[in-house]
């Protein structure tokens, strides 16, 4: 995946790219993107792709696969790149509000049968079947805008509540948002570049950041972190860069003296 550098001036022209390259997408002093608008069929089924895998494979949860986690959000900025730029946020938004639909319609249905259910417990053989093949999944994907506008406006939690509403219609505290809250592991990543000791070693954390910021765009554009994530990340690519320079030139015998401490760090 390309890492982008954007200037000042691409920020306040509209031309700021993310991390995919597609331009348009930086949320920065908007609200106004915050709309559902009519999205592709195939990528709707993109969503419910993604939506069956978190629950087939991982019982409600998001899995945390790197690569499989890349090849979705790849699938989401390639169809952004095919659409008017004031159009971009927008789908991003509604993609993001079917997900979460979709995840809460589950996850509501799994607990009518299997009450106190959470993410991430095992669901009955043959339950999920019955669940992604009835009339409210369908309804949910076959819906028109404005339809799926007035469905989201009537399940919109009141403002004196402690708990939230997912788009399925259960209520749950803040913390069992369907889909989780995209949030940067500062401390993670921190620990492998004080870890990486060679130019390669640096660049595969250098790659790690790269997906964590187009995990934090992708969540910021739909809700699901805010700015403050995105900083922190992009503060720490810059620091993954200058590390870089540092390092530039290493001998053979220190990568093999480093190698062993950095990969325990990789896998912590």
């Amino acid at each position: 995946m390309g890492y982008y550098r954007n200037t000042i001036e691409d920020l306040y022209s509209g031309h700021f790219k993310n991390s995919y390259g597609v331009e348009g997408m930086c949320v920065t002093g908007r609200n106004d993107y915050k709309k559902i608008i009519d999205v592709s069929d195939d990528m709707k089924e993109h969503v419910l792709k993604e939506v069956k895998k978190s629950y087939y494979k991982y019982n409600g949860m998001s899995g945390g696969n790197e690569r499989e986690d890349e090849a979705y959000a790849r699938g989401l900025n390639e169809y952004y790149k095919t659409l008017d730029r004031e159009d971009r946020l927008s789908a991003a938004w509604t993609l993001g509000q079917l997900n979460l639909e979709l995840s809460g319609a589950v996850t509501a249905a799994i607990r009518e049968k299997v009450p106190g259910w959470q993410a991430g417990e095992q669901i009955p053989e043959g339950m999920l079947d019955e669940i992604f093949s009835s009339k409210a999944i369908e309804t949910i994907l076959t819906r028109k805008p404005e339809e799926a506008k007035e469905a989201k406006e009537a399940k919109e939690p009141k403002e004196d509540r402690l708990t939230l509403e997912q788009p399925g219609g259960s209520e749950v505290p803040e913390e069992e948002k369907p889909s989780g809250k995209v949030a940067f592991n500062q401390e993670k990543r921190s620990r492998q570049l004080a870890s990486a000791k060679t130019a390669a070693q640096v660049q595969v954390v250098l790659s790690l950041l790269k997906q964590d910021l187009a995990d934090c765009e992708n969540g910021l554009a739909n809700d699901m972190c805010d700015e403050n994530e995105v900083r922190k990340v992009r503060a720490m690519l810059q620091k993954a860069k200058e590390r870089m320079s540092e390092v530039s030139g290493k001998g053979q015998e220190q990568e093999e003296e480093s190698q062993g401490s950095f990969l325990i760090n990789m896998l912590m």
